[in-house]
Order: structure tokens, then C-alpha cells, then sequence
């Protein structure tokens, strides 16, 4: 391929001649990631495939052209692109950048996005060969594997990136894409009836940006399902070369239809005929990938928390729809892995914690536990009984002073034998 083709194929990426599609806009990542353009460090995006990495990025050079950056100084490379999949080497790499000096001979500082570059083996000498070099470049890295990513970084790029993590649309920002005005909608501190309906219809159908524009219910499930088998075949089986891929399926399907429980590889030799060994590794890559998320067991000793098994959450409750026949039977296991989604993209430190009684999510600040958190789809007088139990033995054993009950019904204070338990709902604690 010379140097003309390349940038004919690239021209379809970017803004040169004309305007790529950059989608629904999504400020509570770009605004972040536009900021990042005046550091030198790597400003490294990682995320499950689909969660809308790219179209991001593409937002983030529209910003900058927006600023006033010429066009040519903008490069944006999606290794994805099929006419690129014969000569994914660090050679090419170097040739699609040589190709794009000789067309623009761009002067002043240049933006580069290089999307889903772990297909490029050593692709990180190139970077920092450049970044090395003080070259006047910025760049964005995409990835949808975060250890992947993490390990070639620990080799080469160290000291060097700035980490961001993408996720699938909250619920705030899937409103956003429906076009409906409901976050002034709230009434009694429950909701409105409206939210509370679209409120279903993320539990079923998830926030992948694709599958929240897509009308159609079916073809909302059918994208779900290609996505999850694109995660097993690409992201998983080919790229960690994986042998036993029957085994590999079932693994992941138990894991991901039994989300907001615990999880051991000693329970899936059990249950599944698997070695442990292959269990774990199985879950790691899983995380790797994004498909799922794990809390840790809380405990002062280190080896008493990684006896004890791991609590897993799906990335978005849609693969969960897709590939369950129990969905209306588990809105309270879904409802605590939004909740578990909603931490997660604050950043939070998570952990559960079970002894007589359970607690779903420990908030560790620092040192410190700061707040024991239990999650209830719908109170009652059983199901309050019974998290105010376990909310009350972890205050007094772990000497924990902020204590919260999220669910979907009225916000109120609950007091027992002098201490408060808040109750909030879900509306008010994540759309504000």
C-alpha cells in the first residue's frame, strides 16, 4: 500500500475534506478528554468495544478544531478499518505517519488518535519514541483491554499516560439520547411515572449508544447478542488464544447470568467441571476485557479477603437481557449492578462485606471505610428489616459511621439504637 492509498482510506476518518460522524454528544467524557490535550502525557481510553470509544475521540478533535487547531493538524487511525487488516505491524504505523507528513507537512501542534491499537504489536515504541523525542504531538490511545494495555505500559510507557475509562451510557446520559426532558420530572422523591418506565427499559436494553438509538426491541437483543459473541471471539479467544472454546462459553455465560452474586473457582469446578486454575484465568480475562467487574471481600487481613470469593457485575445490564431467560425475575440483582456501574464510573473504591448478615458495597476512602451502602429494587417491610440488619452489624464492627439504603422508593432517615440510615433514592442520588 503507498502513501496515496493510506490517506485515501484515511480521509473517510477525518476532518479534512469533510465531517465524520461524531454522534450524540457525550460531555461528561469529551469535556474531560479535550481538557487532557494541553498535557503531554498519553491520555489512554480503554473500554469495552462498542461503549463508544471512538466516537468520543472523534468529538474531542472536533473541539479542538472547534478552538482553532487547523484540520491537518488532527490525525485519527482506526485500526479496525478492513483495508488496514492485512498490514497491522509497527512498520505500518510508522508508514501511515510518514504518508501523513508528506500530505499536510503540518506545522504547530499535531492531535493523533490511534484507535483500538493493541492490534498493533509494539505499537508503544512508536509512541514513546515520539513522546521521547518532545515532539510537538498529543496523543490519544484507545484499547479494549485494560490489562493488556496496563502491561505494555508498565514496560515502556510508564510515567507517561494519563488513564481514562469509558463505560456504556448511565442513565442520565441515556436520557440524553432519548431526547427526553425528565430529569425536572421528579415527584415526591420517586420519580415520575415516565422516568420510572424509562427507567425499565435501560434495566432491559443497557446503554450501549448503538442499542439505546436502535427502535426496535428485537434488533435491540440481536445487536446485544453480536456484541457479547464479538467479545468472546475477538476480544477474548483469539487474542489470549484460547483452546477449549466451548468451555471458555460456558464459563461466561454462568458468569454473566448470575451478575450481583458470588463467584469462586473452587464453586466453578464444582458446578462446571472446570479446573480452578482455568476458572480464575477465565475470570481474568473477562475483567480484562470489560465484560465483567469484581468487588473484593472486605477484610483488615489480606489473605483472609482473597480466600473469600469475588462478587460479579456485568459491564451493562443489556448482554445480561440477551443472553437470560430470568430478566423479570431478577430486578433486584440488575438493580444492584446499576448501582454497582454507578460507583464504578465515580471512581469509587468498592468492596462487600458478609458475616452474619451482608452488605453489598463497603466505599473505601484512603485507609478508611467510609460508608456502608445496601441496595433494595423495591422496600417493603421484610426487605427493610432485613438491610437494616446488616448495615447495622457492619457499623458496629467495622466502626463505620455513614450508612445508606438506595433504592427506588421515598427518601427518608431511618434511626435505630442511635444510629441513621439513609434512605435515597436512585433518581436523586445519580441524575443530579
Amino acid at each position: 500500500m503507498n502513501n496515496e492509498q493510506i490517506i485515501e482510506i484515511l480521509d473517510y476518518w477525518n476532518f479534512w475534506q469533510q465531517q465524520p460522524d461524531t454522534g450524540v454528544p457525550r460531555s461528561f467524557y469529551a469535556e474531560e478528554l479535550y481538557r487532557q490535550r494541553q498535557i503531554k502525557e498519553v491520555s489512554v481510553v480503554s473500554g469495552i468495544r462498542r461503549s463508544g470509544k471512538s466516537t468520543i475521540l472523534l468529538q474531542v478533535l472536533e473541539k479542538i478544531i472547534a478552538a482553532g487547531a487547523p484540520k491537518e493538524n488532527t490525525l485519527y487511525v482506526n485500526f479496525e478499518e478492513p483495508s488496514f487488516a492485512s498490514g497491522l505491524t509497527l512498520e505500518f504505523i510508522l508508514k501511515i505517519y510518514d504518508a501523513y507528513l508528506e500530505k499536510f507537512n503540518p506545522s504547530g501542534k499535531i492531535y493523533i488518535v490511534l484507535d483500538e491499537v493493541q492490534l498493533i504489536a509494539g505499537w508503544e515504541k512508536f509512541v514513546r519514541g515520539l513522546y521521547d523525542r518532545n515532539k510537538n504531538i498529543k496523543f490519544y490511545i484507545t484499547g479494549s483491554s485494560a490489562e493488556l494495555l496496563s502491561r505494555e505500559f508498565g514496560a515502556s510507557l510508564t510515567g507517561r499516560i494519563f488513564s481514562n475509562e469509558i463505560f456504556p451510557l448511565s442513565f442520565k446520559e441515556f436520557l440524553g439520547f432519548e431526547k427526553k426532558k425528565l430529569l425536572a420530572e421528579m415527584t415526591s422523591g420517586k420519580g415520575s411515572v415516565d422516568l420510572r418506565n424509562y427507567f425499565k427499559k435501560y434495566m432491559r436494553y443497557g446503554g450501549f449508544p448503538q442499542v439505546v438509538l436502535t427502535k426496535n426491541g428485537k434488533d435491540k437483543l440481536k445487536i446485544l447478542k453480536d456484541y457479547y459473541s464479538a467479545i468472546i471471539e475477538k476480544d477474548i479467544v483469539q487474542r489470549y488464544g484460547i483452546r477449549d472454546v466451548r468451555q471458555l462459553k460456558e464459563f461466561c455465560i454462568n458468569l454473566v447470568t448470575n451478575i450481583a452474586s458470588l463467584f469462586s473457582a473452587y464453586g466453578a469446578e464444582k458446578k462446571q467441571n472446570i479446573s480452578q486454575p482455568t476458572a480464575s484465568k477465565f475470570l481474568e480475562y473477562a475483567e480484562e476485557v470489560y465484560l465483567v467487574g469484581s468487588v473484593d471481600f472486605f477484610a483488615y487481613s489480606y489473605l483472609r479477603q482473597r480466600a473469600n470469593p469475588s462478587k460479579v457485575y456485568v459491564i451493562d445490564p443489556g448482554i445480561y437481557a440477551a443472553i437470560s431467560f430470568r430478566f423479570s425475575q431478577n430486578l433486584g440483582k440488575i438493580f444492584e449492578n446499576l448501582v454497582y456501574l454507578e460507583f464504578r464510573r465515580r471512581q469509587d473504591d468498592l468492596f462487600y462485606w458478609k458475616d452474619n448478615n451482608e452488605v453489598d458495597f463497603l466505599i473505601r476512602q484512603g485507609t478508611k471505610i467510609k460508608k456502608a451502602v445496601n441496595v433494595c429494587w423495591e422496600l417493603n417491610e421484610e426487605s427493610e428489616k432485613r438491610e437494616i440488619k446488616g448495615l447495622l452489624e457492619a457499623m458496629d464492627k467495622l466502626k463505620i459511621k455513614e450508612a445508606e439504603i438506595i433504592s427506588m422508593d421515598y427518601e427518608r432517615l431511618i434511626k435505630v439504637g442511635g444510629k441513621t440510615i439513609k434512605v435515597k433514592n436512585f433518581f436523586k442520588e445519580f441524575l443530579s
